[in-house]
């Protein structure tokens, strides 16, 4: 009896732990984007995508933005989740020579 609480208690953590592990999921992966603006108090980033459209999304609390973090101009990429929350930022170094083409361009 004591068995069988003990797998039923396992087989339930396991089943909570995949939701919050599928919690983030990346829905939009934006490779290459140029920051517009960064509104540290709401946790909302606006940046330009390499097809030249401007989006804005909040930021999820797991990421923690802060405005020393990210400045208008810096290329970054960035991930968004199926809440249209971005889960991932990361920064790309100016020094890209992908990125530098493509900003010079447009």
């Amino acid at each position: 009896m004591k068995r069988q609480i003990l797998a039923m208690l396992i087989f339930v953590w396991g089943i909570g732990s995949m939701s919050l592990a599928q919690a983030f999921q990346t829905a939009v992966v934006f490779p290459v984007s140029s920051i517009e603006h960064v509104d540290s108090r709401n946790q909302v980033l606006t940046f330009k995508t390499e097809d030249g459209q401007v989006r804005m999304f909040r930021v999820a609390e797991s990421v923690g933005m802060k405005r020393e973090s990210f400045a208008k101009g810096d290329i970054v990429r960035i991930e968004v989740d199926l809440d249209d929350q971005i889960v991932n930022i990361a920064k790309i170094p100016q020094t890209s020579s992908s990125s530098h083409g493509f900003w010079r361009t447009k």
